[in-house]
C-alpha cells in the first residue's frame, strides 16, 4: 500500500490548490446573505453546487437556504429531497476516496455531512412543508427525531460516553408534531404527550409548558380565533474553522488500535507503531457573530410577542462536533502517521540512507503536512437558533409586522410587513430567517 501511495503522492497534492479558493467563495456567499444580498450569494453558490465537485454538496446546501429566502420552498424541499436520499445512500466506506484522503486530507472524501446536519435537513424540510400545504411536515419531523435516535445508538456502540445527552432529541421535532396533532381537534393526548417531551429536552422554552396544560384540557383555541405560528431562523448558525488540536490519549488509542487492524489485515503480524504526533488539524465549530437575538411581532400595530428559543443549533452542533474530536483527532493521526511511513519507504526506494535520507524524510513529511487541510465543509446557512412564537388572534385580516431585535431589545433594520388571514380554530404559519437585521419572509404574502 505504502509504494502505490508514493507513486501517486505527488500527483494528488497538485490538487489541493483549488481547495482555499472554494471555501473564500463560499465564505463571500455567506456574507452576502446575512448583509442581505441574495443576488451575489445566490449566484455564487449556484456555480458551486454541481455535483461530483469537491464543495458542491455543502454548496448545494447554502444554496437551498438562499432559496428559502427567496420564497421558493417547494423547490428547496425538491433539493434537500434529493441531498437527503444521496447522503443516505452513501456506502459506509469508499475506498478509493479514503485512499486520496490519506494521501492528501479528509477534503478528497466525498462529503458527508455531520450527524447534526443529517437531522437538520429533516427539520428543514418539516419546515418547507409548512411553508408550502404541509401535508408532509409531520412526517418530516418524526424523520428528524428517528435520525438523532439512530447517531445516539452508533455513538453509543462506538463507546461514546454519554451518547444519549449528546444526541437527545431535538425539541423542534416533537413540537411540530405537537402542534400538528393539536390541529386536528381530536389527537390532544397525542399533542400533549409530544409538548411534554419538549419541556424535557428544553425546559428553557417556557411555552411548552402552556402547551402541555392546553393540549391536556382538549382546547386548540379560544371560540373564534385562530393560531399564529411565528417560525423564525434566527442570527448565522454553526460553521467548521481549522484548528491545531492536541492528540489525546483517547484518540491515540483509536488510531492506534484501527492500525494495527489494518496491518495484520495485510498479512503483517508487525505491529504498528505509531510516530510522534504533537498535534493535528480538525475542524472546529465557530459560530459567526450577528447582532439579532430574536424576533418582535405585532398585528395591527399592537406588540403580540417575540420569539423564543425551540433549537439552538449552534450549541447542537458544538455539542456533537466535540464529542466526535476523539474520533476525528484519531483519524488525523493514521493519516499523518501513513504520510511518514509513505515518505519513509520512498526514501529507500530512491537509495536514500543516513543523513540524507533523514533529510529526505524531513523535508518531504514537512511540505506534505503544510498542504494539508481539515475538512470543514458544511451547511454554513443554518440559524443559530429556530425559534418559535404562538398567539391567538381572532378570525378575519390583520396586518402582521415583524423586526429583528437587537440585545436591548431594540428593532433593528427596516423590519417586514404582511397581511395574514386568521380562520376560526386554524393554524396560520408564517415562516422568515434573519440571520441579522434584514428578514427574509419564506411564505409571506
Amino acid at each position: 500500500m505504502n509504494r502505490a501511495l508514493s507513486i501517486v503522492a505527488i500527483p494528488m497534492l497538485l490538487l489541493l490548490g483549488g481547495c482555499s479558493a472554494g471555501l473564500r467563495k463560499i465564505d463571500t456567499a455567506r456574507d452576502a446573505f446575512a448583509r442581505g444580498d441574495l443576488v451575489e450569494s445566490h449566484d455564487t453558490l449556484a456555480k458551486l453546487a454541481k455535483p461530483r465537485r469537491r464543495f458542491g454538496d455543502a454548496a448545494a446546501l447554502d444554496l437551498a437556504m438562499i432559496e428559502l429566502a427567496r420564497g421558493d420552498a417547494a423547490a428547496v424541499e425538491a433539493r434537500l429531497r434529493k441531498l437527503r436520499d444521496r447522503f443516505d445512500a452513501l456506502p459506509k466506506l469508499a475506498p478509493l476516496h479514503e485512499t486520496a484522503s490519506i494521501i492528501t486530507d479528509d477534503t478528497a472524501r466525498p462529503f458527508r455531512p455531520a450527524g447534526y446536519e443529517q437531522v437538520m435537513i429533516r427539520a428543514m424540510l418539516a419546515v418547507c412543508s409548512l411553508a408550502t400545504d404541509g401535508q408532509d411536515a409531520e412526517s418530516y419531523a418524526m424523520q428528524a427525531a428517528m435520525r438523532q435516535s439512530e447517531l445516539a445508538a452508533e455513538a453509543n456502540e462506538r463507546g461514546l460516553e454519554s451518547a444519549a445527552e449528546t444526541y437527545q432529541p431535538i425539541a423542534l421535532a416533537p413540537y411540530l408534531r405537537g402542534v400538528l396533532r393539536e390541529a386536528t381537534h381530536h389527537d390532544y393526548d397525542d399533542a400533549a404527550r409530544a409538548y411534554q417531551l419538549v419541556t424535557s429536552v428544553e425546559p428553557n422554552f417556557a411555552p411548552a409548558h402552556a402547551d402541555v396544560v392546553r393540549a391536556s384540557g382538549g382546547a386548540h383555541s379560544t371560540a373564534g380565533n385562530g393560531v399564529l405560528y411565528v417560525i423564525a431562523c434566527v442570527g448565522r448558525g454553526p460553521v467548521l474553522e481549522q484548528v491545531d488540536a492536541p492528540t489525546t490519549t483517547a484518540a491515540m488509542q483509536i488510531a492506534s488500535m484501527v492500525m494495527n487492524v489494518q496491518t495484520n489485515n495485510s498479512g503483517d503480524s508487525k505491529p504498528f507503531v505509531l510516530p510522534n504526533i504533537a498535534s493535528v488539524k480538525v475542524p472546529k465549530v465557530k459560530i459567526p457573530p450577528s447582532n439579532v437575538v430574536a424576533i418582535g411581532a405585532r398585528a395591527d400595530g399592537v406588540a403580540i410577542g417575540v420569539t423564543q428559543t425551540l433549537t439552538d443549533v449552534g450549541e447542537l452542533a458544538t455539542r456533537q462536533v466535540e464529542a466526535e474530536m476523539p474520533w476525528t483527532i484519531a483519524r488525523a493521526v493514521m493519516r499523518r502517521a501513513t504520510k511518514e511511513t509513505t515518505v519513509a519507504v520512498t526514501g529507500n526506494q530512491l537509495g536514500l540512507d543516513g543523513a540524507a535520507g533523514s533529510l529526505f524524510q524531513f523535508a518531504v513529511a514537512s511540505a506534505w503536512g503544510s498542504v494539508e487541510h481539515a475538512d470543514t465543509r458544511c451547511w454554513g446557512l443554518l440559524p443559530r437558533e429556530i425559534q418559535v412564537l404562538r398567539v391567538e388572534l381572532p378570525a378575519g385580516e390583520h396586518e402582521i409586522s415583524l423586526h429583528s431585535l437587537g440585545i436591548n431589545g431594540s428593532p433593528m433594520g427596516v423590519g417586514l410587513r404582511t397581511p395574514v388571514t386568521m380562520v376560526d380554530g386554524q393554524n396560520e404559519y408564517l415562516i422568515v430567517i434573519a440571520p441579522d437585521q434584514t428578514i427574509y419572509p419564506v411564505n409571506a404574502k
